[in-house]
């Protein structure tokens, strides 16, 4: 291990980063977009020429298998399944910019210094802190990990101290409790021992584990460093990682990790870790004579691992490569079936549909994502959404929750009026649907207390300008079905 450490850090002297650049935050809309054109088409190479039909032929139009929640222009999005319409699901003055969903329905994100819980039972701030990142709620909606730096004194019952790290909320609320505190960073890099800073990737999907990436402090641009998976066990796993992103096997039992390509890396293929045992199998591994570029290897639940792979001449390869990857199946001696001929640019974000029909893809030579059907048959559909935090949508109703935990919103008298973001949400779904609140402005005011009484009404439910709890459910629904 100290031999591979001191590859890497030989690296990272040598580079300044590997990692893309966040995307900028984008303006907040303040209505329901419609649908945009794509602004640009992804390069599509055929692998091999083919003759040209000399008639037309009808060929099936390609759908997604289930809408997708991503974060366009700000706000948290549901892309259609036929790729066109756009539903705007959140209502934020400040741009939203992270997201993770449950299995369950229920949304939570990030929006300026706030971690915010959204689904049947209201839009409620879970923890207020300037440096919250990486949040990630677990498969039954019942807990939400994320990382703070340097959060407030106090925030640890019995402690004086709140140290850096992963943190841990459930999400009826209550105190956090520290998951993993990360290492005090050290003045010079120790690489005999090094100190680590503890990222949240995802949780298992079983829900028993949780995947961690840990990064070697002082950072030196590379993000290269270790997996660590907590649970069910006391000892924690870990495993040597590269800079790709590590994904969960659809049964949990694995993760499986891209180690490269292209660009600077320590190491390129294909590796499978054992999420028990912490066991490294390598599916890929450079040879004489090729070198294996590979992105966003998952196996699905068909047992198979799919990936976007090209294996590059050794004698071509550099570090500015061209990267042309095929959709492909990986088995687990490493023989590649292309799953479709084309040649495609590199691709940036990936989501795999869990059964294998294909994956919804986001190049570096386009905004717009792309649906590939795994069938060769289907043409790629070119969608009108952009943006990153791409994940299903669950079959579960996002505004059907038990109302126990439901905080009535009700009209202020002017001097009482303070700003509430919950109030703000109302408005912007009150605004999209019709119901003029006056402005979106944070302050349950005559104007807004008017058009809150004109919804129930419209929607059949008692009389009153309040907000409780079936009324938000019914204005949930309502405004996520435009």
């Amino acid at each position: 291990m100290n031999k591979r450490w001191f590859i890497w850090w030989m690296v990272a002297l040598l580079l300044a980063s590997c990692a893309t650049a966040p995307p900028a935050p984008l303006p907040s809309p303040t209505a329901t977009p419609v649908a945009e054109a794509p602004t640009a088409v992804p390069t599509l190479l055929p692998a091999t020429a083919t003759a040209a039909v000399a008639s037309p032929t009808l060929v099936p139009a390609a759908t997604l298998p289930a809408p997708v929640y991503l974060i366009h222009n700000g706000q948290v999005m549901r892309l259609e399944p036929d790729g066109n319409r756009l539903v705007q699901i959140t209502y934020e003055p400040q741009p939203v910019r992270e997201l993770s969903v449950a299995e369950n329905g229920t949304l939570v994100y990030l929006t300026g210094d706030e971690l915010v819980v959204l689904d049947g039972v209201g839009r409620r701030a879970l923890v207020r802190e300037q440096s919250i990142s990486y949040p990630r709620i677990s498969p039954d909606g019942q807990k939400v990990v994320y990382h703070l730096t340097d959060p407030a004194p106090g925030l640890i019952v019995g402690r004086e101290d709140s140290p850096s790290g992963v943190y841990l909320s459930y999400i009826t609320g209550g105190w956090p409790s520290l998951g993993r505190a990360d290492d005090p960073e050290p003045a010079e890099p120790d690489v005999a021992n090094p100190a680590w800073r503890y990222i949240p990737v995802a949780w298992s999907p079983n829900g028993v584990q949780i995947l961690l990436f840990a990064v070697m402090l002082p950072e030196m641009g590379i993000p290269g460093g270790e997996v660590m998976i907590i649970g069910p066990e006391d000892e924690p796993v870990r495993a040597f990682s590269c800079c790709e992103e590590e994904l969960w096997s659809v049964d949990s039992r694995e993760i499986t990790v891209a180690g490269g390509g292209p660009g600077p890396d320590i190491r390129f293929g294909l590796y499978r870790i054992d999420s028990i045992s912490g066991e490294e199998f390598a599916v890929l591994e450079s040879r004489e004579t090729a070198i294996p570029l590979v992105r966003a290897p998952q196996r699905l639940a068909d047992g198979v691992i799919y990936a976007f792979v090209e294996m590059a001449p050794a004698s071509e390869y550099s570090w500015d490569y061209p990267f042309r990857p095929q959709m492909v199946q990986v088995s687990d001696n490493g023989v590649l079936t292309p799953l479709r001929p084309e040649q495609f640019d590199e691709p940036v974000l990936v989501l795999w549909d869990r059964q294998g029909q294909g994956a919804l893809v986001r190049f570096a030579d386009s905004e717009s994502f792309v649906w590939l059907p795994a069938d060769p048959a289907l043409p790629p559909l070119i969608t009108a959404a952009a943006g990153f935090a791409l994940t299903w949508t669950p079959a579960a109703d996002l505004a059907a929750h038990d109302c126990a935990l439901f905080s009535p919103l009700s009209p202020q008298a002017a001097p009482e009026r303070r700003y509430d973001p919950a109030v703000a949400d109302v408005q912007g779904r009150l605004a999209a649907l019709g119901f003029d609140p006056g402005p979106v402005d944070g302050l349950f005011g005559p104007t807004t207390a008017v058009a809150v009484r004109a919804f129930r009404a419209t929607a059949g439910l008692p009389a009153g300008d309040s907000i409780d709890c079936a009324t938000w459910q019914a204005l949930l629904a309502r405004s996520i079905a435009l």
